[in-house]
């Protein structure tokens, strides 16, 4: 409804002007109109419908739930929930739990409990990246985890920047003694040193040798027909 103006005549008391009857009608429907466009509740005002506030380049949008503020290289919008900065290559979300700050080469997410930062280049061998800085100090080494391992008999860990360490033991003489690896190194075997566990006096002939070895297997050999326990540390990527 367009806006309802009083006629008040041209002069004071001059009878041109609208009756009272039909001036407090006016008022009445303006004070609707203006009601119909707030909520009231405990003494305070909000925005039922929208609010927009603009010119050729900002533009305000503004009801109960949402504040959007944009022009034409960003655009900020407000929610009961969350509140989100944005354009054509950044984009940020914060709510009550989590922030996430982004663009074209990097993501940042702030959690209750976690930091993540990465994208899709940046990103350790076998999971992604939870905290990337220049340095990272530790006070206690109670309940914490880098990378991940096995501690089996023949075992493996990962360290922070994709190492692998490989180790374990195999049964060797002058044909046999093939080991299989854990797991296969994704980049290739870097270093791979093997023991002869020898109970005694040291004999030459037990001495152990790499033959042959791949990203995922390796064929250790004795010069002695009498098998024995050979030790294997393999270092990789």
């Amino acid at each position: 409804m367009a806006k309802q103006t009083i006629g008040i005549g041209t002069t004071a008391n001059d009878g041109t002007g609208d009756p009272l009857r039909d001036a407090f009608d006016k008022v009445n429907d303006n004070f609707d109109e203006v009601y119909s466009a707030f909520t009231f509740a405990s003494n305070n005002a909000t925005v039922a419908n929208n609010v927009l506030i603009g010119n050729s380049t900002v533009n305000s949008v503004a009801n109960s739930t949402t504040v959007s503020i944009s022009n034409s290289t960003s655009e900020v919008t407000t929610t009961s929930g969350s509140i989100l900065v944005g354009n054509s290559t950044v984009n940020s979300i914060a709510n009550s739990s989590t922030i996430v700050v982004s663009n074209s080469t990097s993501s940042i997410t702030v959690s209750e409990g976690t930091i993540a930062v990465g994208n899709s280049t940046v990103n350790t061998t076998a999971n992604s990246s939870l905290v990337n800085a220049t340095s990272v100090t530790v006070n206690s080494n109670t309940g914490l985890t880098l990378g991940t391992s096995d501690t089996s008999a023949n075992g493996f860990t990962y360290l922070p920047n994709g190492l692998i360490i490989q180790y374990g033991s195999v049964d060797a003489n002058t044909t046999v003694g093939d080991i299989t690896f854990a797991n296969v190194f994704p980049t290739g075997l870097y270093s791979l040193t093997v023991t002869t566990n020898i109970a005694g006096a040291y004999d030459s002939t037990y001495q152990s040798i790499v033959i042959a070895s791949n990203t995922s297997t390796a064929n250790v050999r004795t010069a002695n027909v009498t098998i024995k326990s050979v030790s294997y540390t393999a270092i990789g990527k």
